[in-house]
């Protein structure tokens, strides 16, 4: 089976003209989900051909509106044309509160979203294991200053993990643990720590103590652009390191 990661979206709440706000998807040939859903999301994987209607999942990491503000109107679209796919649902996942954020939507947008053709199941994780398609997911809290979940992600041997948006913790590296693929934000380079994002060379020391094979550096203010990050990340990771950007490939 071939499993295929697509960046789209590799930016952050800063408005970048070829960076949308966060954004992947995970490809198989019978099933695809989405890790996060900001801005610019949905236009990004239609430039890519995904049928973005048919989504299977979307997990998302946090409830900042760049790595959530396209669920709304993917929503809105498949109101409109979901009896396309009305016999397969829509699953949602995100960490605590957001089936609070998705009531809010409806008292926000109004009574449609109850009327989508597809069924839509709304479920909050929290360091636990759930299954989608041929993946068995675990959730890890992450280190954002709010409720925030990285994701795991297993399935024929391969994993890949994901952070979102998190500062340096424990459960960043347990998250990692012998990943095949760790798409991990790197907002800032060396000298700008902060408590809730990562620099490069913290995301070089998270990456040595889980052991992974491959580094993708995503979730990038122009601070990261503008410095050399692969390099920071290297002084400590000697495995594969790759910088993203939107409509960006990798084959796990």
């Amino acid at each position: 089976m071939s499993l295929e990661l697509l960046v789209l979206g590799s930016g952050t709440r800063v408005l970048l003209k070829d960076r949308g706000m966060s954004g992947y998807a995970v490809i198989t040939p019978e099933n695809f989900l989405l890790l996060d859903c900001g801005d610019g999301v949905i236009r990004r994987g239609l430039e890519a051909g995904l049928p973005m209607l048919r989504v299977d999942a979307i997990l998302i990491s946090h409830l900042h509106l760049d790595h959530v503000a396209d669920l709304p109107p993917l929503l809105w679209a498949l109101h409109g044309e979901g009896r396309q796919r009305a016999e397969r649902p829509l699953h949602l996942f995100g960490p605590p509160g957001f089936r609070n954020f998705f009531e809010g939507l409806i008292g926000l947008y109004g009574d449609w979203i109850r009327r989508i053709p597809c069924e839509v199941i709304v479920r909050e994780v929290m360091r636990e294991r759930f299954s989608i398609g041929p993946w068995h997911i675990q959730a890890y809290s992450m280190e954002h200053g709010i409720v925030a979940n990285g994701y795991r992600l297993e399935a024929e041997n391969k994993v890949l993990a994901y952070t979102g948006d998190t500062g340096p913790c424990e459960e960043a590296i347990t998250l990692a643990c012998h990943a095949d693929v760790l798409i991990t934000e790197c907002s800032f380079p060396n000298g700008q720590e902060s408590a809730t994002h990562l620099t490069a060379g913290e995301v070089g020391r998270i990456a040595v103590q889980a052991r992974c094979k491959r580094v993708l550096l995503s979730h990038l203010y122009p601070e990261a652009l503008q410095a050399d990050i692969v390099s920071q990340c290297r002084e400590h990771f000697s495995g594969e390191i790759e910088l993203s950007h939107d409509l960006k490939r990798l084959m796990l």
